[in-house]
This record gives structure tokens, C-alpha cells and sequence, in this order.
């Protein structure tokens, strides 16, 4: 047994050693994407994501906690916290965090209800067409600049604290349209049983593409090539779109 000893020892600790090791991804409240107040994310579109990208990879696990967005990117800055999910990059952000191959577009549209184009209406994409209709937006939010310009020259735009008073506003005919994020106005709607009170324009005002952040001071960089091929993997099997429409 003296002779065998060792050798469970080491086995041990090789066992020890190949355990799973957790990462900590950070977002803020923000359905669907992200579901719960802050502190540990109970659900949501982008969390699913997370899990399905780390259950591609061997011996990794990941959590997520909802923090006010300016300390999650602190956090990130610092290492304390390993990643955020899919967000857009720039230069900034990459000082700080590798970005992974792009997840998905992210669609900002316009919502109206259906009531004030009877004979039907067909945006062409132009601005100085819709810009004399009442526009609503959240606070502090930014879509695009040359929406806001047009729209600021004409009727203004009305700015609400969250997008479930938006969508009030919208419905009750406060405001004309809203410009929002296409998944979180769904969202919305089908929360307050408003589906047939809006509908969303097909063109969208803008598109940008999102990718996990991971973080450089914490280490977590060092899973990109991972986290690249499950994704790669994922988009080839339509995961990802079976994930973001809910399937």
C-alpha cells in the first residue's frame, strides 16, 4: 500500500486539477437579454447564450451577475469579473477586454401602431419621411445620430426612463413611434399583451453586431480561441437563432 499511495495522491490532484473552473460574466438588467434585478441573472437571452457557448467548451462553467453597467465595465477593467456578454465593441472596451467572433446583430427598429397607416406603409429608410411623427426614445439611449437630428429638428423627441413606459406612450398614441432594440420591444408587448397595439417597421434604423467581452486583467482572454469555435460551431448548427427567438 506504501508503494500505491503516492500514486493515488498524484491522481488526485491531477483529478483536482482537471475540475471545471467557473468564469463570472457580468450585464445589466436588460430583458430579454438579461432577466433579474441585481445580483445573480436568473435567465435570459444572452445568458442562455453564454451557456450553450461554455457547455461547447471542456472543463469550463460560467455564472452571471447583473451590476449597474458603468461597474461592470469596471470590473472588467480590473479583473475582478471575467467577461460581459455580448456587447459592441470599440476602442476603448478593447483596451481592456478580447472580443470574441461576432454572436449576433443586434437590430435597433422603429415601432408604430397599426392604426395610423391603415392603407398600409412602407418605410424606405429615409428620415425626413417619418421625421414630422412624434418619436420616442429612452434616456440617455443612442440608435442613431442621423434619426435623432431629423427628428430633434421637427417634433422633438419625448424620452422615457424604460421601455415599458415607451411603449405606454406608444399605445396610449402619446408618441408616434419608438426606437428601441427589436428583441426588447417584443418583449415588451408580449409581456403587456400589446402585440396587436404596435408593430415594428421591417427596416431597421440600425444593426451592429455583439460579441463576448473577456476580460485581460483577470486572465479570461486566454479562452478566446474556445469560445471562437463553439461559437463558430453553434452558428453552424442554427443554435444561436433557436436561442434568440425563444426555441
Amino acid at each position: 500500500m506504501s508503494k500505491i499511495a503516492p500514486f493515488l495522491i498524484s491522481f488526485l490532484f491531477a483529478a483536482h486539477a482537471a475540475q471545471a473552473e467557473e468564469l463570472h460574466f457580468c450585464y445589466d438588467p436588460y430583458p430579454p437579454y438579461t432577466l433579474g434585478t441585481y445580483g445573480p441573472a436568473s435567465s435570459g437571452l444572452k445568458v442562455a447564450l453564454l451557456e450553450a457557448v461554455t457547455a461547447r467548451i471542456e472543463n469550463l462553467t460560467a455564472t452571471v451577475t447583473l451590476l449597474p453597467w458603468k461597474r461592470c465595465q469596471q470590473q472588467a477593467r480590473d479583473g475582478t469579473i471575467d467577461g460581459v456578454l455580448p456587447l459592441f465593441p470599440n476602442p476603448e472596451r478593447a483596451e481592456y477586454m478580447a472580443f470574441t467572433d461576432a454572436t449576433f446583430d443586434e437590430q435597433s427598429v422603429l415601432w408604430h401602431r397599426p392604426d395610423q397607416f391603415p392603407g398600409g406603409f412602407v418605410w424606405d429608410g429615409s428620415f425626413g419621411s417619418i421625421s414630422h411623427l412624434r418619436l420616442g426614445m429612452l434616456t440617455g439611449s443612442y440608435v442613431d445620430e442621423g434619426m435623432e437630428t431629423a427628428f430633434e429638428s421637427q417634433q422633438g423627441i419625448t424620452r422615457a426612463r424604460d421601455i415599458q413606459t415607451l411603449m405606454e406612450l406608444l399605445v396610449l398614441g402619446r408618441v408616434d413611434l419608438v426606437a428601441t432594440d427589436a428583441a426588447v420591444g417584443r418583449h415588451i408587448l408580449e409581456k403587456a399583451g400589446w402585440q396587436d397595439k404596435a408593430q415594428r417597421m421591417a427596416t431597421p434604423v440600425a444593426s451592429r453586431t455583439s460579441h463576448f467581452g473577456l476580460s485581460k486583467a483577470s486572465g479570461a482572454s486566454r479562452h478566446l480561441e474556445d469560445f471562437n469555435r463553439a461559437i463558430a460551431a453553434l452558428h453552424a448548427e442554427g443554435a444561436i437563432a433557436a436561442i434568440l427567438s425563444g426555441e
